[in-house]
């Protein structure tokens, strides 16, 4: 999995107030987790957060229904704008964000 288009994905889905999950990339619910922890702590995006039974232990939810992408987010996109040539939504998300550079 590149790490660094499925935040792209996520970024250009949350700028369209589409909120993707798991499932859409077919990655576990902590690997999701920690790439939203990523976004969030990187000031991607806002308004959203994991919630884990413990500090350390598996995530029990994510709440991104109100995220919105952040300034710094926008600029994650305009500096891989490359990619809005082959990103074709989320439907086709799980084989793009396994395509190596």
């Amino acid at each position: 999995m590149n790490r660094k288009r499925l935040i792209f994905s996520v970024l250009k889905e949350v700028e369209k107030y589409n909120y993707p999950n798991c499932s859409d990339y077919d990655i576990t619910k902590d690997q999701y987790g920690d790439i939203i922890d990523l976004m969030v702590s990187n000031n991607l995006i806002s308004n959203a957060s994991v919630l884990r039974g413990g500090r350390g232990n598996k995530v029990q939810i994510i709440f991104l229904n109100k995220a919105k992408i952040t300034l710094e987010g926008l600029g994650y996109l305009e500096d891989n704008s490359i990619w809005l040539k082959t990103y074709k939504g989320l439907k086709d998300a799980k084989g793009w964000i396994n395509i190596v550079p």
